[in-house]
């Protein structure tokens, strides 16, 4: 970013932002494709395939980068419990089919008129609070690959603000890879689309869909759609609550046919690209043609290849648009009701590790305090 806060309009600098606001979320992205690879028994070629062209046709459509990021809660249950992909697969789908439903109906649009500013803010502080947390783990796992990751990043926000502080650490965590990683065996790993069996789609159900559904609405629909507006202004105008859930459904009925994650997107994913220099469409497509290059072409060592991939400078990434991210609360500090409003939410979120609880706690409180002033006036 230059001097005047903007990014280059053309030519190879511009390039470079662009380039490095695609890789923008890859310390969310990575360390969940990893873990439904290894514990899930994901085939990594569909898993970063159906993300590759998520992130395109998002771009495509929203004319801006869009974030794709495997569904939180639903992997850290799956991952934890150790469901197999066809159960993750059918929750996916149903999943969609939710999304698809609300967002045609209209309800999407109802429901998200219900989130007042201050509830929004709080989901988005809580979640840059968790990013926070959960960088501290990948950062202390590699602890002096993050510092030179953390110097590197800190002398390009305010030393050498015209190069792109992902640049370089793409450069070192490419080298690192190719090191680390071992021989690479090229070509896809084989796959064929077919519906999850019958005895799979009760326990998504009841185990994945019905814990994401209310994180997703809060954070991937009503926070991106704020989110977005921010960061992009008018650039934005698409993103909106029927056309965010309707192009998350789209891609979790597909992906779940053909066998790969399910997957949103997120308010914390849209500020990850934009902090580190998407300021267009163009970072979705590099993103994007990036991953199906990966799935189609060293499908076989994906797993190798990203999990050679240095945790320290994921965790640094992660680190920064965490903080970035609770910087949204800063509009509404001049509002002693609405802060405390959010900081409940963004607390209690944090505390429980699960942000629906916040934000359902913050709209319980928004409504029953505006019903007791009402009532005062009365």
């Amino acid at each position: 970013m230059n001097a005047s806060g903007n990014y280059p309009a053309t030519g190879f600098k511009r390039a470079m932002w662009d380039i490095s606001g695609a890789f923008g979320d890859i310390g969310v992205l990575l360390p969940l494709a990893i873990a439904l690879i290894a514990r899930n028994g994901f085939n990594p070629t569909v898993l970063f395939l159906m993300a590759g062209l998520f992130y395109i046709g998002s771009a495509w459509y929203f004319d801006i980068t869009m974030p794709v990021q495997p569904l939180k809660a639903m992997s850290a249950i799956a991952i934890a419990s150790g469901l197999s992909y066809t159960v993750i697969n059918a929750g996916g789908i149903l999943l969609g089919v939710i999304l698809l439903l609300i967002s045609m109906t209209g309800l999407s649009v109802w429901l998200g008129n219900l989130f007042p500013v201050s509830v929004v803010r709080g989901i988005q502080l809580g979640l840059g609070l968790i990013l926070i947390k959960a960088s501290l783990n990948l950062i202390g796992t590699d602890p002096l690959i993050a510092s030179l990751a953390g110097f590197i990043l800190i002398l390009s926000i305010f030393v050498v603000k015209s190069v792109p502080a992902l640049i370089p650490l793409l450069i070192i965590a490419i080298g690192m890879v190719l090191k680390n990683s071992g021989g690479l065996v090229t070509g896809p790993v084989p796959f064929s689309a077919e519906l999850p069996g019958q005895d799979s789609w009760w326990t998504a159900f009841n185990l994945l869909v019905l814990p994401q559904i209310a994180l997703t609405f809060g954070n991937a629909i009503v926070a991106t759609e704020s989110a977005g507006n921010i960061l992009y202004g008018k650039r934005a105008e698409k993103l909106n609550l029927k056309n965010i859930p309707m192009s998350m459904a789209i891609a979790n009925i597909v992906s779940g046919i053909t066998g790969g994650a399910p997957m949103c997107h997120g308010s914390g994913g849209l500020t990850a690209h934009h902090k580190f220099g998407a300021s267009s469409n163009r970072s979705g497509y590099i993103i994007g043609g990036t991953l199906i290059a990966l799935a189609l072409l060293f499908g076989n060592s994906i797993l190798s290849i990203v999990t050679a991939f240095p945790k320290g400078i994921l965790g640094i990434l992660l680190c920064y648009v965490g903080i970035q991210h609770s910087f949204f609360v800063k509009d509404i500090l001049s509002d002693r009701m609405s802060v405390f409003i959010a900081l409940t939410v963004a607390v209690t979120g944090f505390v429980v590790n699960n942000l629906t609880i916040g934000f359902l706690t913050g709209l319980v409180m928004h409504y029953s305090l505006n019903g007791i002033a009402n009532t005062a006036r009365e």
